[in-house]
């Protein structure tokens, strides 16, 4: 059975699925992320600057392990271990690129449960 492309499981649990608290790390999230991924993604392919490239991958894991999307978890953890070593930046690049398609074929499912779970104004 495939990995779902979005797994909120996590922040079900922890938020006890406080719309608010949901809505609220969502944001959070989509405020933050993308621009992570796009200059990890530019970091690996313009430099060798291995230690920007780890600080930026290892900064990415936590956030995806709460929100998850497929495959982002594992590819950026073995980002951030690759550029500790200072090595494999063709496997970086494969897996960075990977990374980018899933989360932009998630995008529009965070972004609809980010409105799912708006909270009405009183």
């Amino acid at each position: 059975m495939e990995t779902p492309l979005l797994d909120l499981g996590y922040l079900q649990e922890i938020s006890q699925n406080d719309n608010t608290y949901m809505y609220e790390v969502i944001t959070l999230f989509l405020d933050t992320v993308p621009k992570s991924l796009e200059t990890l993604d530019q970091l690996i392919r313009e430099t060798n600057d291995f230690e920007s490239i780890q600080r930026r991958a290892h900064s990415l894991k936590s956030s995806s392990n709460v929100i998850k999307v497929r495959g982002m978890f594992d590819n950026v953890a073995r980002i951030d271990l690759l550029a500790r070593e200072k090595t494999g930046k063709e496997e970086m690049l494969e897996r960075i690129s990977s990374t980018l398609v899933n989360f932009n074929e998630a995008l529009p499912l965070i972004k609809a449960e980010r409105k799912k779970n708006k909270p009405m104004k009183k």
